[in-house]
Protein backbone atom coordinates (compact mmCIF):
# COMPACT_ATOMS: atom_id res chain seq x y z
CA UNK A 1 0.00 0.00 0.00
CA UNK A 2 1.12 3.45 -0.83
CA UNK A 3 0.49 6.96 0.98
CA UNK A 4 -0.60 9.78 -0.91
CA UNK A 5 -1.89 13.57 -0.29
CA UNK A 6 -4.89 15.18 -1.58
CA UNK A 7 -3.59 18.46 -2.37
CA UNK A 8 -7.72 19.31 -1.68
CA UNK A 9 -6.24 19.31 1.83
CA UNK A 10 -4.75 22.82 1.52
CA UNK A 11 -6.83 24.93 -0.92
CA UNK A 12 -5.51 28.04 -0.24
CA UNK A 13 -1.64 26.74 -1.16
CA UNK A 14 -0.62 26.57 -5.01
CA UNK A 15 -0.54 23.57 -6.34
CA UNK A 16 3.30 24.58 -6.43
CA UNK A 17 3.66 24.60 -2.78
CA UNK A 18 1.19 21.33 -1.83
CA UNK A 19 3.72 19.39 -3.96
CA UNK A 20 6.48 20.71 -2.43
CA UNK A 21 5.24 20.01 0.71
CA UNK A 22 4.44 16.62 -0.08
CA UNK A 23 7.49 15.75 -1.71
CA UNK A 24 9.54 17.19 1.56
CA UNK A 25 7.26 14.90 3.78
CA UNK A 26 7.70 11.53 2.07
CA UNK A 27 4.39 10.70 0.46
CA UNK A 28 4.59 8.23 -2.60
CA UNK A 29 2.24 10.70 -4.72
CA UNK A 30 -0.56 12.86 -5.15
CA UNK A 31 -4.17 12.88 -5.83
CA UNK A 32 -4.42 16.04 -7.79
CA UNK A 33 -8.01 18.64 -6.55
CA UNK A 34 -9.72 18.56 -9.52
CA UNK A 35 -10.74 22.24 -8.92
CA UNK A 36 -8.29 25.62 -8.79
CA UNK A 37 -5.24 23.37 -8.35
CA UNK A 38 -5.58 22.48 -12.24
CA UNK A 39 -7.02 25.51 -13.40
CA UNK A 40 -8.06 25.52 -16.75
CA UNK A 41 -6.43 21.85 -17.28
CA UNK A 42 -4.99 22.61 -20.41
CA UNK A 43 -2.16 20.88 -21.71
CA UNK A 44 0.70 23.44 -20.76
CA UNK A 45 -0.87 23.60 -17.01
CA UNK A 46 -1.21 19.86 -16.62
CA UNK A 47 2.80 19.66 -18.23
CA UNK A 48 3.64 22.14 -15.33
CA UNK A 49 1.86 19.71 -12.62
CA UNK A 50 3.80 16.96 -13.51
CA UNK A 51 7.00 18.35 -13.94
CA UNK A 52 7.00 19.82 -10.27
CA UNK A 53 5.58 16.28 -9.03
CA UNK A 54 8.31 14.12 -10.61
CA UNK A 55 10.81 16.93 -9.10
CA UNK A 56 10.11 16.19 -6.05
CA UNK A 57 9.93 12.11 -6.24
CA UNK A 58 6.16 11.63 -6.60
CA UNK A 59 3.67 10.07 -8.40
CA UNK A 60 0.42 11.33 -9.54
CA UNK A 61 -2.10 8.74 -8.17
CA UNK A 62 -5.20 10.16 -8.91
CA UNK A 63 -6.91 13.05 -10.31
CA UNK A 64 -9.88 14.18 -8.63
CA UNK A 65 -12.49 15.29 -10.88
CA UNK A 66 -15.66 16.25 -9.66
CA UNK A 67 -17.00 14.37 -12.61
CA UNK A 68 -20.73 12.90 -11.32
CA UNK A 69 -22.38 10.12 -12.71
CA UNK A 70 -26.34 10.28 -13.51
CA UNK A 71 -26.20 14.27 -13.41
CA UNK A 72 -27.61 16.36 -16.09
CA UNK A 73 -23.53 17.67 -16.32
CA UNK A 74 -21.79 14.57 -17.06
CA UNK A 75 -21.92 14.33 -20.47
CA UNK A 76 -20.74 17.93 -20.61
CA UNK A 77 -17.59 17.62 -18.26
CA UNK A 78 -16.78 13.76 -19.72
CA UNK A 79 -14.41 14.60 -22.32
CA UNK A 80 -12.44 17.41 -20.78
CA UNK A 81 -11.86 15.59 -17.18
CA UNK A 82 -10.43 12.50 -19.06
CA UNK A 83 -8.47 14.84 -20.90
CA UNK A 84 -6.78 16.83 -17.80
CA UNK A 85 -6.28 13.33 -16.38
CA UNK A 86 -4.23 12.22 -19.38
CA UNK A 87 -2.49 14.97 -20.04
CA UNK A 88 -1.37 14.79 -15.90
CA UNK A 89 -0.87 11.20 -16.27
CA UNK A 90 -2.69 10.17 -13.64
CA UNK A 91 -3.09 6.41 -12.80
CA UNK A 92 -6.53 6.63 -11.80
CA UNK A 93 -9.38 9.17 -11.88
CA UNK A 94 -11.96 9.85 -9.04
CA UNK A 95 -15.81 10.17 -9.72
CA UNK A 96 -19.23 10.24 -7.81
CA UNK A 97 -22.17 8.23 -8.33
CA UNK A 98 -25.45 10.59 -8.74
CA UNK A 99 -26.45 12.65 -6.21
CA UNK A 100 -28.82 10.41 -4.28
CA UNK A 101 -28.17 8.32 -1.65
CA UNK A 102 -28.90 4.85 -1.83
CA UNK A 103 -32.34 4.01 -0.85
CA UNK A 104 -33.35 6.88 -1.43
CA UNK A 105 -32.84 6.44 -5.51
CA UNK A 106 -35.39 4.88 -8.23
CA UNK A 107 -34.72 2.75 -10.87
CA UNK A 108 -34.22 5.54 -13.37
CA UNK A 109 -31.19 6.99 -11.51
CA UNK A 110 -29.75 3.98 -10.92
CA UNK A 111 -30.01 3.10 -14.22
CA UNK A 112 -28.66 6.35 -15.87
CA UNK A 113 -25.92 6.36 -12.84
CA UNK A 114 -24.45 2.90 -14.09
CA UNK A 115 -24.38 3.38 -17.73
CA UNK A 116 -22.54 6.90 -17.36
CA UNK A 117 -20.35 5.04 -15.10
CA UNK A 118 -20.23 2.06 -17.83
CA UNK A 119 -19.27 4.41 -20.74
CA UNK A 120 -16.73 6.44 -18.27
CA UNK A 121 -15.10 3.35 -17.64
CA UNK A 122 -14.70 2.13 -21.21
CA UNK A 123 -13.26 5.52 -22.55
CA UNK A 124 -10.83 5.98 -19.35
CA UNK A 125 -9.69 2.80 -20.75
CA UNK A 126 -9.09 4.54 -23.87
CA UNK A 127 -6.86 6.52 -21.52
CA UNK A 128 -5.07 4.03 -19.69
CA UNK A 129 -6.99 5.17 -16.48
CA UNK A 130 -8.59 3.37 -13.86
CA UNK A 131 -12.25 4.70 -12.63
CA UNK A 132 -12.42 4.91 -8.60
CA UNK A 133 -15.84 5.85 -7.11
CA UNK A 134 -16.25 7.97 -3.91
CA UNK A 135 -17.79 6.44 -1.56
CA UNK A 136 -19.74 9.66 -0.35
CA UNK A 137 -22.85 11.05 1.49
CA UNK A 138 -25.56 11.91 -0.64
CA UNK A 139 -24.66 9.42 -3.39
CA UNK A 140 -25.62 5.90 -4.14
CA UNK A 141 -22.37 4.67 -2.73
CA UNK A 142 -23.19 6.28 0.25
CA UNK A 143 -23.67 2.92 2.04
CA UNK A 144 -22.56 -0.50 2.79
CA UNK A 145 -25.08 -2.38 0.21
CA UNK A 146 -24.75 0.57 -2.23
CA UNK A 147 -21.15 0.84 -2.65
CA UNK A 148 -21.88 -2.68 -2.33
CA UNK A 149 -24.15 -3.23 -5.35
CA UNK A 150 -22.72 -0.55 -7.69
CA UNK A 151 -19.06 -1.95 -7.87
CA UNK A 152 -20.33 -5.52 -8.21
CA UNK A 153 -22.76 -4.52 -10.87
CA UNK A 154 -20.07 -3.26 -13.21
CA UNK A 155 -18.23 -5.82 -12.49
CA UNK A 156 -14.92 -4.50 -14.09
CA UNK A 157 -11.77 -4.93 -12.57
CA UNK A 158 -10.83 -1.15 -14.32
CA UNK A 159 -13.80 0.40 -11.85
CA UNK A 160 -13.75 -0.11 -7.96
CA UNK A 161 -14.46 2.01 -4.91
CA UNK A 162 -12.53 4.73 -3.54
CA UNK A 163 -13.02 4.21 0.42
CA UNK A 164 -13.08 6.10 3.00
CA UNK A 165 -14.90 5.84 6.61
CA UNK A 166 -17.98 8.49 7.18
CA UNK A 167 -18.05 10.46 10.27
CA UNK A 168 -21.33 9.88 10.78
CA UNK A 169 -20.53 5.90 11.22
CA UNK A 170 -19.54 3.55 14.25
CA UNK A 171 -16.82 2.30 14.80
CA UNK A 172 -17.48 -1.13 14.99
CA UNK A 173 -19.67 -0.38 11.52
CA UNK A 174 -16.71 1.05 9.64
CA UNK A 175 -14.71 -2.26 10.38
CA UNK A 176 -17.68 -4.19 8.80
CA UNK A 177 -17.65 -2.35 5.73
CA UNK A 178 -14.00 -2.11 5.83
CA UNK A 179 -14.50 -6.07 5.68
CA UNK A 180 -16.65 -6.11 2.90
CA UNK A 181 -15.36 -3.27 0.79
CA UNK A 182 -11.40 -3.55 0.34
CA UNK A 183 -11.96 -6.43 -2.32
CA UNK A 184 -14.08 -3.79 -4.28
CA UNK A 185 -11.71 -0.74 -3.43
CA UNK A 186 -8.91 0.24 -5.84
CA UNK A 187 -8.03 3.92 -3.48
CA UNK A 188 -8.73 4.88 -0.09
CA UNK A 189 -9.19 8.48 1.49
CA UNK A 190 -8.16 9.19 5.13
CA UNK A 191 -9.03 11.64 7.79
CA UNK A 192 -11.12 12.00 10.45
CA UNK A 193 -12.59 13.45 13.89
CA UNK A 194 -12.01 12.60 17.37
CA UNK A 195 -15.76 12.09 18.11
CA UNK A 196 -18.13 10.26 16.04
CA UNK A 197 -20.47 13.21 13.98
CA UNK A 198 -18.06 15.58 14.80
CA UNK A 199 -16.90 18.41 12.54
CA UNK A 200 -13.45 19.53 13.63
CA UNK A 201 -10.96 17.32 12.09
CA UNK A 202 -8.14 15.46 13.92
CA UNK A 203 -4.68 13.66 13.40
CA UNK A 204 -5.45 10.24 12.29
CA UNK A 205 -3.54 9.05 15.57
CA UNK A 206 -6.70 10.21 17.53
CA UNK A 207 -9.39 8.81 15.39
CA UNK A 208 -12.40 7.83 16.79
CA UNK A 209 -12.13 4.71 15.28
CA UNK A 210 -9.45 1.94 15.09
CA UNK A 211 -7.73 2.97 11.67
CA UNK A 212 -5.44 -0.28 11.66
CA UNK A 213 -8.33 -2.27 12.01
CA UNK A 214 -9.69 -0.09 9.51
CA UNK A 215 -6.70 -1.12 6.96
CA UNK A 216 -6.38 -4.45 8.52
CA UNK A 217 -8.43 -6.14 5.52
CA UNK A 218 -6.87 -3.94 2.81
CA UNK A 219 -3.48 -5.39 3.71
CA UNK A 220 -4.77 -8.75 3.97
CA UNK A 221 -5.31 -9.17 0.41
CA UNK A 222 -2.69 -7.28 -0.83
CA UNK A 223 -4.13 -3.84 -1.39
CA UNK A 224 -1.20 -2.16 -3.67
CA UNK A 225 -3.28 1.17 -4.10
CA UNK A 226 -2.84 4.21 -2.14
CA UNK A 227 -4.37 5.20 0.97
CA UNK A 228 -4.77 9.17 0.18
CA UNK A 229 -4.51 11.46 3.21
CA UNK A 230 -7.41 13.41 2.28
CA UNK A 231 -7.73 16.41 4.97
CA UNK A 232 -5.54 16.82 7.62
CA UNK A 233 -6.05 18.94 11.35
CA UNK A 234 -5.89 22.68 11.66
CA UNK A 235 -4.57 22.56 15.20
CA UNK A 236 -1.53 22.49 14.03
CA UNK A 237 1.30 23.74 11.13
CA UNK A 238 0.09 21.69 7.50
CA UNK A 239 3.71 20.89 7.09
CA UNK A 240 3.84 19.38 10.64
CA UNK A 241 -0.15 18.12 10.10
CA UNK A 242 0.88 16.06 6.87
CA UNK A 243 4.15 14.78 8.31
CA UNK A 244 2.72 13.49 11.76
CA UNK A 245 -0.28 11.89 9.19
CA UNK A 246 2.30 10.54 6.64
CA UNK A 247 4.32 8.92 9.94
CA UNK A 248 1.33 7.31 11.64
CA UNK A 249 -0.39 5.27 8.71
CA UNK A 250 3.33 4.35 7.34
CA UNK A 251 3.81 3.02 10.99
CA UNK A 252 0.76 0.85 10.43
CA UNK A 253 1.94 -0.43 7.66
CA UNK A 254 5.32 -1.49 8.80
Amino acid sequence: MKVGLCTVSSKQRSIDEVLELAGVAGYDGVEIWGRDHVGDGSEETCRRITGTANEHGLEIASYGSYLRCGSDEFDDGLEHELGVADRLDAGTIRVWAGNRSYGEHDDDHWDRTLADLERLTERAAEHDLEVTVEKHGNTLTETLEGARNLIETIDDDRCGLNYQPGFSIPAAELEREAEALAPLSNQLHLQTTRERTGRERAPLSEAYYDLAAVLEPFLERGFDGYANVEFVSEERPYREAIQADLAYVRSLLE
